[in-house]
């Protein structure tokens, strides 16, 4: 293997690491920060990955139960995957955004293990809706919408990153966010986009059309509301930011679905 692929190895193992729970590949993974920023250009990769571990889930489990219940083992595959890991910052983000009225206390509010209302709501309707977007998909669909949808949800993390500075002065993920540059966004775009073209060849350019127009004003809305609220980004809006995006996204393969 040569230094270059055993170099991008090394970053996609930090990634995978990074973002799931699976613990065979954190051997060859990096702890510096630097490389960790590095390796987020692999971000949507793993999110491919993990979309596509929950449509290999859905259609196993389609064989033998109703849909329903498949679609939410799929989904139960994806948050043990990750550890629920966004869910947490999206649970933490709507406490800290909604439930404070300075940046101060928003931050401190988010800094809090405990989840509070708006936390809880968010948590409930993020489940819900991508429970019964599945079902709706079926496994067919959702073979080639999951994984696109995963990956878009890794890359808005690039780009938010890349427009909005962190805030949380001295917190770990700070040198993350900051160390990502236009490699990085160049690199998880292509990887986005061929998860896109891969939905294009299995269903047609329109849907995946609209969700990336969809995913792109989603993103340009999440950075207002924590421009607004925060004056920049942590890793909790980051985490809550990829959930919106993966639901916009699985919203407009439903309604193109519905509607074909």
């Amino acid at each position: 293997m040569s230094a270059l692929l055993r170099r991008e190895w090394m970053r996609f193992a930090t990634a995978a690491t990074f973002l799931t729970r699976a613990p065979w590949i954190a051997r060859w993974a990096s702890g510096e920060p630097a490389e960790l920023a590095r390796s987020a250009r692999w971000f949507p990769l793993v999110g491919v990955l993990v979309g596509a571990c929950g449509a290999a889930v859905y259609a196993g489990a389609s064989l033998l139960l109703p849909t329903t219940l498949a679609a939410l083992l799929a989904l139960a595959a994806t948050v043990a995957l990750t550890g629920a890991f966004h869910e947490d910052g999206l649970a933490d983000a709507a406490d800290g955004l909604f439930g404070g009225y300075t940046k101060e206390r928003r931050l401190e509010i988010m800094r809090d293990s405990r989840i509070g209302t708006f936390g809880g709501i968010a948590l409930v309707l993020s489940l819900a809706l991508r429970w019964q977007a599945l079902v709706v998909l079926g496994p067919s669909i959702a073979a080639w919408v999951l994984p696109a949808a995963h990956a878009g949800a890794r890359f808005s993390s690039l780009l938010l990153a890349r427009a909005l500075p962190y805030v949380r002065e001295g917190a770990p993920n700070k040198p993350i966010a900051d160390g990502i540059g236009a490699v990085e966004a160049t690199v998880g775009g292509a990887v986005t986009a061929a998860a896109l073209l891969a939905w294009v060849i299995a269903g047609g350019p329109i849907a995946p059309a609209l969700a990336a127009i969809a995913s792109a004003l989603v993103i340009v809305g999440c950075g207002r509301l924590f421009a607004a609220r925060i004056g920049g980004i942590t890793g909790d809006c980051l985490g809550a930011a990829n959930q919106v995006v993966e639901i916009a996204i699985l919203l407009v393969a439903v309604a193109f679905a519905a509607h074909a």
